[in-house]
């Protein structure tokens, strides 16, 4: 599935990261996707502050910002 920037997301489960805890639930802009070592990973910048890249089966998607301001 391809993913846009500016779509919100959500964490499916809690994400440990070098930035810290994103919980389950916690909500967030998709920035950029790449792909490194044959990994599709997923730029979000969370709502609670922190950046950080994560499998695409770790979030669902949402609106897209736009909507979302709506």
């Amino acid at each position: 599935m391809q993913h846009c920037q500016g779509q919100r997301c959500q964490a499916t489960r809690s994400i440990r990261g070098h930035q810290g805890l994103i919980t389950a639930h916690t909500q967030g802009t998709i920035e950029a996707e790449i792909s490194n070592l044959g990994r599709h990973l997923i730029a979000v910048r969370w709502d609670n502050g922190l950046q950080m890249y994560v499998f695409p089966d770790e979030i669902e998607i949402g609106e897209t910002s736009e909507e979302w301001v709506d």
